[in-house]
Protein backbone atom coordinates (compact mmCIF):
# COMPACT_ATOMS: atom_id res chain seq x y z
CA UNK A 1 0.00 0.00 0.00
CA UNK A 2 0.75 3.82 0.33
CA UNK A 3 2.63 6.08 2.51
CA UNK A 4 -0.44 8.15 2.95
CA UNK A 5 -2.02 8.18 6.58
CA UNK A 6 -5.09 6.57 6.30
CA UNK A 7 -6.07 6.94 9.67
CA UNK A 8 -5.52 10.67 9.78
CA UNK A 9 -7.33 11.28 6.49
CA UNK A 10 -10.47 9.98 7.67
CA UNK A 11 -10.10 11.51 10.93
CA UNK A 12 -9.76 14.74 9.43
CA UNK A 13 -12.64 14.02 6.56
CA UNK A 14 -14.47 12.90 9.64
CA UNK A 15 -14.29 16.52 11.03
CA UNK A 16 -15.09 18.27 8.06
CA UNK A 17 -18.66 16.25 8.02
CA UNK A 18 -21.46 18.23 10.04
CA UNK A 19 -23.66 14.74 10.11
CA UNK A 20 -27.09 14.24 9.43
CA UNK A 21 -27.89 16.08 12.73
CA UNK A 22 -26.93 19.56 10.72
CA UNK A 23 -27.90 18.60 6.76
CA UNK A 24 -30.98 16.63 7.94
CA UNK A 25 -30.36 13.63 5.97
CA UNK A 26 -26.65 12.00 4.07
CA UNK A 27 -26.34 12.33 0.52
CA UNK A 28 -23.15 10.75 0.33
CA UNK A 29 -21.91 10.52 -3.33
CA UNK A 30 -23.85 14.19 -3.94
CA UNK A 31 -22.04 15.59 -1.02
CA UNK A 32 -18.35 16.86 -1.03
CA UNK A 33 -17.26 14.98 2.09
CA UNK A 34 -19.31 12.37 1.20
CA UNK A 35 -17.72 11.33 -2.19
CA UNK A 36 -14.33 12.21 -0.39
CA UNK A 37 -15.47 9.55 1.87
CA UNK A 38 -16.42 7.08 -0.26
CA UNK A 39 -13.30 7.60 -2.75
CA UNK A 40 -11.28 6.72 0.28
CA UNK A 41 -13.04 3.53 1.22
CA UNK A 42 -12.82 2.50 -2.50
CA UNK A 43 -9.13 3.06 -2.15
CA UNK A 44 -8.82 1.24 1.02
CA UNK A 45 -10.90 -1.67 -0.22
CA UNK A 46 -8.75 -1.64 -3.20
CA UNK A 47 -5.14 -1.21 -1.92
CA UNK A 48 -5.25 1.68 -4.52
CA UNK A 49 -3.84 5.60 -4.64
CA UNK A 50 -5.61 5.87 -7.46
CA UNK A 51 -9.47 6.61 -8.53
CA UNK A 52 -10.00 5.93 -12.48
CA UNK A 53 -12.29 9.32 -13.49
CA UNK A 54 -12.29 10.35 -10.34
CA UNK A 55 -12.40 14.08 -10.94
CA UNK A 56 -15.07 13.52 -13.59
CA UNK A 57 -17.82 12.04 -10.83
CA UNK A 58 -16.97 14.60 -8.05
CA UNK A 59 -20.22 17.14 -7.38
CA UNK A 60 -19.09 20.70 -8.41
CA UNK A 61 -21.05 22.07 -6.44
CA UNK A 62 -22.56 21.91 -3.13
CA UNK A 63 -25.79 23.58 -1.15
CA UNK A 64 -24.28 22.67 1.98
CA UNK A 65 -22.72 24.30 5.08
CA UNK A 66 -19.73 23.36 6.37
CA UNK A 67 -17.16 23.81 8.67
CA UNK A 68 -14.44 26.27 6.82
CA UNK A 69 -11.76 25.84 9.23
CA UNK A 70 -11.80 22.07 9.70
CA UNK A 71 -12.24 22.11 5.63
CA UNK A 72 -8.69 24.22 5.38
CA UNK A 73 -6.87 22.42 8.49
CA UNK A 74 -7.56 19.34 6.26
CA UNK A 75 -6.13 20.72 3.20
CA UNK A 76 -3.24 21.59 5.54
CA UNK A 77 -3.28 18.07 6.47
CA UNK A 78 -3.27 16.27 2.76
CA UNK A 79 -0.69 18.85 1.38
CA UNK A 80 1.85 17.12 3.86
CA UNK A 81 0.77 14.05 2.46
CA UNK A 82 1.62 14.95 -1.27
CA UNK A 83 4.78 13.99 -2.49
CA UNK A 84 5.67 16.75 -4.44
CA UNK A 85 5.48 15.17 -7.57
CA UNK A 86 5.86 18.01 -9.87
CA UNK A 87 5.96 16.54 -13.50
CA UNK A 88 4.48 12.94 -12.05
CA UNK A 89 1.76 14.25 -10.74
CA UNK A 90 -1.94 12.39 -11.10
CA UNK A 91 -5.36 13.88 -11.04
CA UNK A 92 -6.49 10.71 -10.38
CA UNK A 93 -4.56 10.03 -6.99
CA UNK A 94 -6.87 9.81 -4.11
CA UNK A 95 -4.70 13.06 -2.53
CA UNK A 96 -6.19 15.32 -5.32
CA UNK A 97 -9.39 14.17 -5.62
CA UNK A 98 -10.23 14.95 -2.09
CA UNK A 99 -7.90 18.46 -1.38
CA UNK A 100 -10.02 19.16 -4.99
CA UNK A 101 -13.28 18.37 -3.22
CA UNK A 102 -12.59 20.62 -0.25
CA UNK A 103 -11.54 23.27 -3.02
CA UNK A 104 -14.67 23.70 -4.06
CA UNK A 105 -16.03 24.10 -0.06
CA UNK A 106 -13.69 26.90 0.23
CA UNK A 107 -13.19 28.58 -3.18
CA UNK A 108 -15.61 27.09 -5.43
CA UNK A 109 -14.10 25.39 -7.72
CA UNK A 110 -11.16 22.96 -7.74
CA UNK A 111 -7.77 23.78 -8.04
CA UNK A 112 -4.94 22.98 -10.60
CA UNK A 113 -2.20 21.09 -8.91
CA UNK A 114 0.69 21.28 -10.38
CA UNK A 115 2.96 18.90 -8.31
CA UNK A 116 4.26 21.39 -5.73
CA UNK A 117 2.74 22.77 -2.66
CA UNK A 118 4.94 26.00 -3.18
CA UNK A 119 2.91 26.86 -6.80
CA UNK A 120 -0.15 25.61 -4.88
CA UNK A 121 -0.16 27.81 -2.12
CA UNK A 122 0.78 30.81 -4.63
CA UNK A 123 -2.04 30.45 -6.43
CA UNK A 124 -4.52 29.60 -3.59
CA UNK A 125 -3.26 33.24 -2.40
CA UNK A 126 -3.79 35.22 -5.36
CA UNK A 127 -7.63 33.12 -5.91
CA UNK A 128 -7.88 34.26 -1.72
CA UNK A 129 -5.36 35.47 0.64
CA UNK A 130 -7.37 34.44 3.83
CA UNK A 131 -7.83 31.11 2.72
CA UNK A 132 -4.53 30.66 1.89
CA UNK A 133 -3.32 31.65 4.85
CA UNK A 134 -5.45 29.40 6.86
CA UNK A 135 -4.43 26.60 4.85
CA UNK A 136 -0.83 27.32 5.38
CA UNK A 137 -0.94 27.46 8.76
CA UNK A 138 -2.89 24.28 8.95
CA UNK A 139 -0.10 23.21 6.55
CA UNK A 140 2.88 24.00 8.90
CA UNK A 141 1.00 22.47 11.67
CA UNK A 142 1.24 18.98 10.04
CA UNK A 143 4.50 19.78 8.48
CA UNK A 144 6.60 16.62 8.88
Amino acid sequence: MSSFDYEGIISKLSNCCLTESSCGSCEKEDCLIGYSKQCLVKCLKEQEEYIENGMEYMPQESSKIYDEDSVAQTIGFLLNQCKNCNLYHDEECLINIIRSSLEIILLGEAQEYLGSTLMYMNDVKNINKDVAQKIFKHFQDYKK
